[in-house]
């Protein structure tokens, strides 16, 4: 029996040092979650007292444009969820003499909020016909403004925009719907917020260069090139696994400059575009654009000028500088 007091020395041993880790391990754990909690307490704390003190945090555009610039505000009015929104667009949208290096306003020139409206905790945005001529990024930039901004609002949960009385739609031609604090797109703004997926229409061109072969495909819009511009871009590059897909543009095609106004899609190109592909036809190259950009929805006719000037003739295409609408006649 001696023999083996050793060994039940060595087991109780073991047994009070696994004790002793355990609760040094709970120990831990426990004040891990305390000091989690006391921290969410603290910022729901400061949060509460912002509100209490009507002082909120707007969220300008910074100088480049690419995500925001923080700046403390005291709202005058304190007990109309309504109008503190009102006022919040309205600083959103005139940074009083502040558009310099420092922050620009994020509801851009030539979008105008015909209507605001708070209903049982839910603020709705009713923008002019203007709002749909952002691009992208505009786009995403200030609807994530608005929301991050009114969202510290007392009174205000959920944030709903609309464009003439119409529901926002996404991309994907869906409603954007209720925007809360869990579906705020980002907490600094930056550069993620501009990736998105859009399927695109896209018209090749077939292997003599005389008929166009549209494709469906999907693009990822990022950083601050547009749509339009990127559209373009990828008709220099067909799909490989699509051997009977050319592209319809030379080479080291460019493109200046995109911009959508009132319906028309301005594209500035560079000289280049004066280089024939390959055994393509002039007007292959100039309605692959065309179709390529009006089935964006986005505008209607394309005008286009190289190197900012507008050029009557392309090679043997007439009237290059007329506003063009898609022609469906080429495609095969």
């Amino acid at each position: 029996m001696k023999k083996r007091i050793p060994y039940v020395i060595f087991l109780v041993s073991l047994l009070s040092l696994t004790v002793l880790c355990g609760c040094d391990k709970s120990t831990k754990s426990a004040q891990e979650k305390q000091e989690k909690t006391e921290n969410q307490e603290q910022v729901t704390k400061e949060e509460t007292d912002r509100k209490k003190n009507n002082t909120i945090n707007l969220y300008y555009l910074n100088a480049q444009e690419d995500g925001f610039k923080k700046v403390s505000c005291k709202l005058q009015h304190s007990d109309d969820p309504k109008e503190m929104a009102n006022e919040v667009l309205y600083k959103l949208s005139d940074t009083e003499n502040n558009n310099t290096d420092k922050y620009k306003a994020s509801i851009f020139d030539g979008v105008v909020i015909n209507d605001v409206n708070v209903s049982r905790g839910k603020a709705t945005i009713d923008f002019g016909a203007g709002y749909i001529q952002l691009s992208h990024t505009q786009e995403v930039l200030l609807r994530t403004s608005v929301v991050k901004s009114l969202l510290q609002i007392q009174g205000i949960d959920g944030v709903l925009f609309s464009v003439n009385g119409s529901s926002l739609l996404d991309n994907d031609k869906m409603p954007v719907g209720l925007m809360e604090a869990s579906t705020i797109l980002t907490d600094d703004g930056q550069a993620d917020i501009y990736s998105a997926k859009k399927k695109v229409k896209m018209y090749y061109t077939n292997e003599t260069g005389d008929k166009l072969i549209p494709y469906l495909t999907e693009l990822t819009v990022t950083d601050n090139v547009p749509l339009e511009t990127q559209v373009l871009l990828a008709l220099k590059n067909p799909p490989a696994s699509k051997k009977n897909l050319k592209s319809p543009l030379p080479s080291d095609f460019y493109v200046n400059q995109t911009q959508i106004l009132n319906n028309i899609c301005y594209v500035d190109l560079s000289s280049e575009v004066e280089k024939a592909a390959v055994n393509v036809k002039e007007k292959v190259t100039v309605y692959a654009m065309v179709n390529s950009l009006t089935d964006l929805d986005t505008a209607y006719q394309v005008q286009f000028t190289i190197d900012g000037k507008k050029i009557s003739k392309l090679n043997e295409f007439e009237n290059f500088d007329a506003l063009l609408t898609s022609d469906f006649s080429l495609c095969k």
